[in-house]
């Protein structure tokens, strides 16, 4: 039985309803010739050919109540810009200002700019809301200008220019810093692009002046032509595609040099190996994922995989480093996922309700939670085990070096019970069966492999 997609209700032309495994799109008359339209366009083969835009058939029998509908393949992850990294908004905003760009050529506009329009696919962008695309009209402005900097340009302006990360801002404010936040943030810096200023002040002054509707209804008198619109593309992907962001050593960016790390990434590598081997999953959650290697060992493997941490730079070359390969990437921390919200609380699901794996790896994470974010160890295993899935896990005791860092100056008293590995083993034993344990050289540490009971 087909159900509406929580998060497609604001386009009357073209909804999303979910079908099992199927993703139909539902379109009224409007949405239909607008499908149409773009199906029988050169643009449209090549963009899907390249990848940029996802694949559709247009069904022969359409559900009852809709014009015509489309299916799409399902897509094994999805994620939101909150939980991109730097890079991951930036290609997406290029992606986006290329299609726009082909489709005017095709006598076709877009006529939304967000980035919850794009997901990204075997580590590339790929444009998936083919209801946003419909036939262009002769003196129309690009309506979508104003969504674009304040979802794509605005957030990236923050960290490339001020260092301040987006996530926090797009997670709390799903429509993006407004130009007046903006103008006020970068103030009157002259050392900043020009060109960059523009597009924030000049939209600064037509908010305080003008509603959405009359701004549309101005830029229209003035006799907007694609070749303007074009234009205004061109210098805006300049504008973006000079944009960095100089990420340093920060955070666990050097976590490849500390000593454990490289003492242990061998062994850790074979035991999830075995793992993989033994319990054979399609979808695999690395919590903690860090620079993705043993992600990468999964994906590898052939099991569509997720890559969680709550440090961008790591997640940033990650990103880079993975086209070609099912990982998907989700920039989050684990002592606070990104939650459902939206409308009714339930238009972007939560983090954990999106990645449903038959496999979890949780290798240097769940210290982490008990030391440095204070969660008792009971929850942390409670938690592990509400993902219903085998899980590879790492226990540090609180003897090991990396714990010495995480305590700081907590006293004994301060820190949790059951840290120990007997009273830890007695929480295991509770909620999972162990298939395959290994203590590693240190002494401090032990890699189990469980299954739930």
């Amino acid at each position: 039985m087909s159900s509406p997609d929580p998060g497609s209700f604001r386009d009357p032309a073209s909804r999303v309803v979910l079908d099992g495994d199927r993703v139909l799109r539902l379109l009224d008359d409007r949405g239909l010739a607008d499908w149409r339209a773009l199906a029988g366009s050169d643009f449209f083969a090549s963009a899907v050919a390249d990848g940029r835009l996802i694949a559709a058939t247009e069904l022969e029998d359409p559900p009852a109540g809709s014009a015509g509908a489309l299916e799409h393949p399902r897509l094994s992850f999805i994620s939101y810009p909150y939980e991109w990294t730097f890079s991951m908004l930036k290609d997406a905003a290029l992606l986006q200002l290329d299609l726009l760009k082909d489709a005017l050529t095709a006598g076709i506009t877009i006529k939304d700019a967000t980035p919850y329009n794009i997901q990204f696919v075997q580590g590339k962008p790929v444009f998936i809301d083919i209801g946003s695309f419909e036939l262009y009209r002769a003196g129309e402005p690009w309506i979508g200008y104003r969504q674009f900097t304040r979802q794509f340009l605005f957030p990236l302006l923050l960290r490339a220019w001020i260092g301040v990360p987006f996530q926090p801002w797009l997670r709390g404010d799903i429509e993006g810093p407004t130009p007046a936040q903006m103008a006020s943030l970068l103030g009157g810096r002259k050392r900043f692009n020009t060109g960059a200023l523009f597009h924030v002040r000049l939209q600064a002054r037509m908010e305080a002046r003008m509603s959405d509707q009359a701004v549309r209804e101005d830029l229209k008198s003035a006799g907007f032509t694609p070749e303007l619109i074009l234009a205004n593309v061109k210098k805006l992907r300049s504008l973006v595609a000079s944009l960095e962001w100089e990420h340093g050593e920060n955070g666990w960016s050097e976590y490849g040099s500390c000593t454990h790390v490289g003492r242990d990434r061998d062994t850790k590598s074979e035991f999830l190996g075995s793992a993989i081997e033994h319990f054979q999953p399609k979808r695999v959650l690395d919590l903690g994922a860090n620079d993705g290697h043993f992600s990468t060992i999964a994906a590898r493997a052939g099991a569509e995989t997720v890559a969680v941490d709550s440090d961008e730079a790591v997640l940033d070359d990650l990103y880079r480093r993975s086209s070609g390969l099912s990982l998907g990437i989700a920039l989050s921390d684990l002592a606070n996922p990104s939650p459902a919200q939206g409308w009714a609380g339930k238009e972007r699901s939560a983090l954990t309700d999106r990645a449903r794996p038959d496999l979890v790896i949780a290798y240097g994470l769940i210290h982490h939670l008990i030391y440095a974010a204070s969660v008792p160890p009971r929850e942390v295993v409670t938690w592990l085990r509400s993902f219903d899935c085998p899980v590879v896990v790492e226990f540090v005791s609180p003897g090991d070096e990396m714990v010495a860092k995480l305590v700081g100056n907590k006293l004994s008293h301060e820190l949790h019970a059951d840290r120990e590995e007997a009273p830890f083993r007695s929480l295991l034993g509770e909620m999972f069966e162990t298939t395959h344990e290994m203590a590693l050289t240190s002494g401090t540490r032990i890699l189990f492999s469980l299954r739930p009971r």
